[in-house]
């Protein structure tokens, strides 16, 4: 099951910083399996002593900061056209990621609630896996 999604990844480097429990920075390229085909990006951390940030790159253009709270990674990805609404028009698709540093597994919520009449908003699990 080595399908990735078309959005984001990452995982981790075991390294302990003061005032972060179990916080693990990432780093590297990863894919994520429960999506799209052939889709993976790139985490570069920074970490301080009032906590850590990652600079996301994806293959496929996007960019994110993920930051971590309550142990885990968090970020969000917009896609400017990612709905069609029943009136043929596209509109924006807000994705959040939340990844849990140790098991690289997680939930991708993808929200178009507000931007087309009857929006949806749809949650499925991920899992990560590291590839450089």
């Amino acid at each position: 099951m080595q399908r990735t999604v078309a959005c984001v990844l990452t995982a981790v480097a075991a390294v302990g910083f003061p005032g972060i429990a179990n916080a693990d920075p990432m780093s590297g390229t990863y894919t994520i399996a429960g999506g799209a085909d052939g889709l993976y990006a790139t985490f570069t951390p920074s970490c301080a002593t009032d906590g850590c940030t990652a600079s996301i790159v994806s293959n496929v253009g996007w960019t994110s900061v993920a930051t971590m709270s309550g142990g885990r990674w968090n970020f969000n990805v917009t896609k400017p056209d990612g709905i069609v609404c029943e009136n043929g028009a596209y509109a924006p698709v807000t994705i959040k990621y939340s990844i849990d540093p140790v098991t690289l597994t997680g939930t991708l919520l993808a929200d178009s609630n507000g931007d087309c009449p009857g929006g949806q908003i749809t949650q499925s699990p991920l899992q990560l896996k590291k590839l450089s």
